[in-house]
């Protein structure tokens, strides 16, 4: 092989790693979404409904993460948004990801939910 070719194949291999530790910090929880809870019954009356979010991990620069690893990453993600929007709970959350198609080919993992405030 070619001392071209092996730089080649170094530098496209450093970017693919560079670019693979850059693209996990958004999917980790804040310190205000790591407050945000799922649940699974409706909540009380006294709740304040602030809308839908979604969160979405992108599997194009993943890697090789299974499609439950990208979902946590979309769960961690849906969390920070319900925060930014000044809820705490995020009730009826869905994986709304083509899994069918997944089991192919990679997807974007994607998951929504209701977010509201509880005090």
């Amino acid at each position: 092989m070619s001392i071209r070719k092996l730089l080649f194949i170094g530098v496209a291999m450093f970017a693919t790693l560079l670019l693979g530790a850059c693209s996990g910090s958004k999917y980790q929880p804040t310190s205000a979404g790591s407050q945000v809870q799922f649940i699974d019954t409706k909540p009380a009356a006294s709740c304040q409904l602030l809308g839908k979010a979604e969160g979405r991990r992108s599997s194009f620069f993943s890697g090789l993460k299974t499609h439950s690893e990208l979902i946590r990453d979309a769960a961690s993600e849906l969390m920070n948004k319900a925060a930014a929007m000044g809820g705490n709970v995020i009730y009826n959350a869905q994986d709304t990801s083509m899994q069918y198609i997944s089991d192919i080919a990679p997807t974007d993992a994607v998951m929504v939910g209701d977010v509201y405030s509880c005090k």
